[in-house]
């Protein structure tokens, strides 16, 4: 699975390593900057110092050839130290390696031992893998005996044939040297006159790869156009899945392959499908913010509607962080744009939540109720200000949003505004003249949540409106109490 190889490798970025900037900037480079060889400088610097993630994913490179020269010995190395450190998915792709004998020699019981370390640890690939019973997870464990009986039969059949059929055989053998069927290799590569050469000699077109991955979804995810359709000229089945439930569309929709997504769509290919983890091809698209792809599958009638797990709609999805235009489509489509999910959050919500003012302002100009709030009382406003997304806030703040709404700890957006220090937020509402003695939960006003904080300008803000500082919260302290507590005495004298 290739793409999703590169997803794992790069995109879907785990708690740990998005507390390494070192690892981000690595990601950075080597997905919106495409300089894979700078990424795995960083990347070994790291994996040699003990990181066990710049080790995973320094593995993840060495086995796709991205930035260094192809190599498994390598990558079952770098694999290994990752997960003798815990590293669940570097555990689970370990005993993928040990079971299809990458880069180390076949070994079924290493590779179920070290998949079930990754189910330990929660890791979803590892459980599916050892609770379901599809023929493509079957076909995994079954992958040691399937190996040994392909090398024999290739062996068998070149010392029937004799040396003149040497060549013949090598072209059209099961499996090249990294377990990836030959034709599936001059796929991913866009060898489109070799694949048709191989084709025509009797290759296998429904040989799959080790991660369950068909020739023509190896094409899809790489984008080759012009495979692809050799490939449906040769009937290639179009709704195959891999190891993870992704069928071709589903793959060339990730990657933003419109010309591929095409071609599937016009040969009838099945965009409903989920992969294991629930996605469709349109969420996959969405995701990667693949304007064109969204905009294909929607004009063949992709659900616009149709929500993921915990009533994720595709709206939501897109208001994490897409730009206007994928959220107009949808809209355009139908997408139900107040719908909420299981915490009663909306795209508006999620678009704040981000900080994405793009989305936000598609939202708004087709009439995104701003004053319904989650399940914790936060209206998009209210979030925009938790999380200190000052041109989200002026944003909805200048559009209607209730500027006296409080969160379920009592929280206005005057006193998030003032915790944050965010002074020409604070500037706006007080010249709104929203009320300034409100108190959350603790009793705290804005005056205090800004003291607590050491805010120092916000603080004369406050005072130049001529809040009262005598309010007290349920300790029965002022906010010239609350500064000196919390160690701030500029603000301290700035109270007395």
């Amino acid at each position: 699975m290739v793409a999703a190889a590169l997803q794992c490798a790069f995109l879907a970025m785990p708690a740990q390593a998005a507390d390494d900037p070192r690892i981000t900037a690595a990601v950075d480079q080597a997905v919106r900057g495409g300089d894979y060889t700078s990424a795995v400088a960083t990347l070994r610097r790291l994996a040699e110092d003990g990181n066990a993630e710049a080790q995973y994913r320094l593995a993840s490179l060495n086995r796709l050839g991205r930035g260094v020269r192809q190599d498994d010995a390598l990558a079952f190395k770098w694999m290994k130290a990752a997960a003798d450190q815990n590293h669940p998915a570097a555990q689970f792709n370990l005993g993928r390696m040990y079971l299809t004998g990458r880069g180390t020699a076949t070994d079924a019981a290493a590779g179920r031992s070290w998949i079930m370390k990754a189910a330990a640890h929660g890791y979803h690939e590892a459980t599916a893998s050892l609770t379901t019973t599809t023929p493509a997870v079957r076909a995994l464990w079954d992958m040691p005996r399937r190996i040994a009986e392909w090398k024999a039969n290739a062996d068998q059949a070149s010392s029937a044939r004799g040396p003149k059929h040497e060549n013949l055989q090598r072209t059209t053998a099961v499996l090249s040297r990294n377990s990836v069927p030959q034709l599936g290799d001059a796929a991913w590569r866009g060898q489109t006159d070799a694949v048709k050469q191989l084709i025509a000699a009797g290759a296998e077109i429904t040989a799959r790869d080790e991660d369950g991955n068909t020739a023509l979804a190896l094409a899809a995810a790489a984008g080759r156009v012009d495979v692809v359709n050799a490939l449906i000229a040769a009937h290639a089945d179009l709704n195959t899945e891999n190891l993870l439930g992704e069928r071709p569309l589903a793959q060339a929709a990730e990657g933003g392959h419109a010309g591929v997504v095409e071609a599937l769509l016009r040969k009838g290919a099945d965009m409903a499908p989920r992969t294991r983890t629930g996605d469709t091809a349109l969420i996959l698209a969405i995701r990667n913010c693949r304007q064109p792809v969204v905009k294909l599958l929607t004009d063949h009638g992709a659900s616009v509607k149709t929500a993921q797990h915990h009533g994720i709609t595709p709206l939501m999805t897109a208001a994490f962080g897409c730009p206007a235009g994928i959220l107009e489509t949808l809209i355009a489509k139908g997408a139900d744009i107040d719908a909420q999910d299981e915490d009663r959050r909306t795209a508006l919500w999620h678009a704040a939540d981000r900080g994405n003012t793009g989305g936000i302002l598609a939202l708004l100009k087709h009439g995104a109720n701003q004053r319904l709030a989650d399940s914790e009382g936060r209206t998009p406003l209210l979030r925009a200000l938790e999380n200190s997304n000052a041109d989200a806030s002026k944003l909805l703040l200048t559009n209607g949003a209730d500027l006296e709404a409080r969160t379920a700890l009592g929280n206005t957006a005057l006193i998030l505004a003032a915790k944050s220090g965010t002074i020409d937020i604070v500037a706006e509402l007080v010249k709104r003249r929203v009320h300034t003695e409100v108190r959350n939960v603790v009793g705290y006003d804005a005056l205090m949540a800004a003291a607590h904080e050491g805010r120092t300008e916000v603080v004369k803000a406050l005072l130049h409106a001529q809040v009262d500082r005598s309010l007290l919260n349920k300790k029965r302290e002022t906010a010239v109490d609350v500064a000196v507590g919390s160690g701030h005495a500029d603000v301290a004298r700035l109270l007395k």
